[in-house]
């Protein structure tokens, strides 16, 4: 029995969830686009933190592979992982947690952080980033209600600890809100 969240994304037909995934390709172009990362792995490892619907996996495959030219490996993480059952490289993971199976090319989140407590935002952010190979990637998609509203995430917290730490990092315009890159 799926959750609430989860059987809202599993009602959806497949035009929806087609729609939403062609979003998401116009988004990861756009980032390729503003940070021009150094992808030197002839596949691309790939992790993808947080996933509300099966049909998503495939579609983050395709989109990853056409998006940056390449062959892609890709392992999803999940907290709880029933509404993923029959996909490939899925892994029940706190990725609050150092994520394993590194180093990765690219780290992906699409609006994972306010699902997170407050308390461990930075620790899912920084482990986005550790995870990373030299020249990688961490991505994390942020709608504009996560940013405006720093009860759901606290982005200056964030960018703060970032730049504590002297992580390079990027934000770039989305058509609907906005993504912060980590770069290594």
């Amino acid at each position: 029995m799926l959750d609430e969240y989860h059987q809202k994304y599993a009602n959806r037909s497949d035009e929806e969830m087609n729609d939403r995934i062609a979003e998401k390709e116009k988004e990861l172009i756009l980032i390729r686009d503003a940070v021009s990362p150094k992808l030197s792995s002839d596949i691309l490892n790939i992790a993808v933190m947080g996933c509300g619907e099966k049909r998503f996996v495939a579609g983050h495959r395709e989109i990853f592979t056409k998006v940056f030219d390449k062959p892609v490996k890709i392992t999803t993480f999940d907290v709880t992982i029933d509404h993923l059952a029959g996909e490939e490289n899925i892994i029940q993971h706190d990725c609050t947690q150092p994520l394993p199976g590194g180093p990765y090319d690219i780290t992906f989140a699409h609006v994972l952080l306010r699902f997170i407590p407050k308390d461990k935002q930075w620790g899912l952010v920084k482990n986005s980033f550790n995870a990373l190979k030299d020249g990688g990637i961490a991505i994390h998609v942020l709608d504009p209600e996560d940013y405006e509203n720093t009860e759901l995430v606290d982005l200056p917290a964030i960018e703060e600890n970032l730049k504590k730490e002297g992580i390079s990092s990027a934000t770039v315009k989305l058509p609907i809100g906005q993504a912060l890159v980590l770069i290594k």
